[in-house]
């Protein structure tokens, strides 16, 4: 829904056409204020500040969030460019504030009507499962409303019902405008994967499951028969990394997303792209000036290697396990002070 700007300040861009808002009469603008800025230095945003008036934070896709002064308390806000991405921004907004204001419940205004599935929520069906590579199965799925997942950011929730589901519950628009999940014994599995090969118009996209120990989508890979119902969130996540010089790299459970990094790059671009998992075997495009780097468990080894020589990268995105990853943390934003908006460092899983 188109939204009107009724603060003080004067802006010279023009505002993404969809917004929701919530009115916070007994929330000190100030509060708010201090944790959006807290918000923008933990993730390098592009922080904006509107003559102590108002906050807001703008993102890579063109989205923004923010906070200004209400008649009393704060007004908190979320633009977009489309319904679904509002949604889904207005959901991380509202549980990142969350943890740091404990009972915090904005009445957002909404575009969606109560018990309607959200706008970033989807079923799709499974179409076929393929074995790709020694530990990796592709999941095709076929359904309606996928073109919201076909744009840069690469990530989406796979949802799944618990184990001998007979009536299937899925996520539902509440009262306040919120999504609604299913608790308790209908709880769903939500866990994020990437889009590898989408296309909306014939009604399909594939994505790449590890197949590992323990984990439950690997399960339901492993066992899915053609027909099998599926809900697909989102999107969300990071981007694509593009640059003229890269530094990427993942363990496994990132194989998928360097893949549509390393397509994504324009042909005269250079870099290292660091495969940190057991095995290599996954399919990778090639790139003529990117280097494909084997090297098993080697995230502390880069890290020193980045200690001792820098880097002239100009974009860095590395994702691994938690731990695996403290080591490049240190050293890329501690040892050499790297900008946090210029390097994606994040942790895919925990051991």
């Amino acid at each position: 829904m188109p939204g009107q700007d009724r603060t003080l300040f004067m802006r010279h861009d023009p505002l993404p056409p969809y917004q929701t808002q919530a009115s916070l009469p007994d929330l000190p603008f100030a509060t708010l204020d201090a944790l959006i800025r807290a918000e923008a230095a933990e993730h390098g945003l592009d922080l904006h500040d509107g003559h102590g008036r108002s906050t807001w934070c703008k993102l890579p896709d063109g989205g923004e969030f923010g906070a200004k002064m209400g008649p009393t308390g704060s007004i908190l806000y979320v633009r977009a460019h489309a319904r679904d991405r509002l949604h889904d921004l207005r959901e991380a907004v509202t549980h990142r504030l969350g943890g740091h204001l404990p009972g915090l419940r904005p009445a957002w205004s909404s575009l969606d009507r109560p018990g309607a599935h959200p706008p970033n929520f989807s079923l799709a069906r499974v179409s076929s499962v393929t074995r790709i590579a020694t530990d990796f199965l592709r999941l095709r799925l076929e359904g309606g409303d996928l073109d919201r997942l076909s744009h840069d950011l690469i990530h989406f929730r796979l949802v799944l019902q618990p184990e001998g589901t007979t009536l299937p519950v899925w996520p539902m628009i509440g009262n306040e405008g919120r999504t609604v999940w299913p608790k308790g014994a209908a709880t769903l599995h939500r866990p994020a994967y990437t889009v590898r090969h989408i296309d909306p118009d014939a009604g399909w996209l594939d994505t790449d499951i590890f197949i590992h120990d323990g984990g439950r989508a690997c399960d339901f890979a492993a066992q899915a028969a053609p027909g099998t119902l599926v809900g697909l969130s989102g999107p969300g996540g990071g981007g694509i990394a593009q640059a003229r010089s890269m530094l990427i790299g993942g363990d496994e459970t990132a194989y998928p997303a360097l893949a549509r990094h390393l397509e994504a790059a324009a042909d005269d671009a250079g870099g290292e792209c660091h495969l940190f998992g057991a095995r290599a075997d996954y399919p990778l495009p090639r790139h003529p000036g990117i280097r494909v780097i084997h090297t098993p468990g080697g995230e502390a080894a880069l890290a020193e290697r980045l200690r001792r020589d820098g880097t002239d990268a100009r974009r860095i995105w590395l994702a691994t396990e938690r731990s695996r990853l403290e080591p490049l943390k240190s050293a890329i934003l501690g040892d050499l002070g790297i900008d946090k908006a210029t390097a994606h460092l994040a942790a895919y899983w925990s051991a």
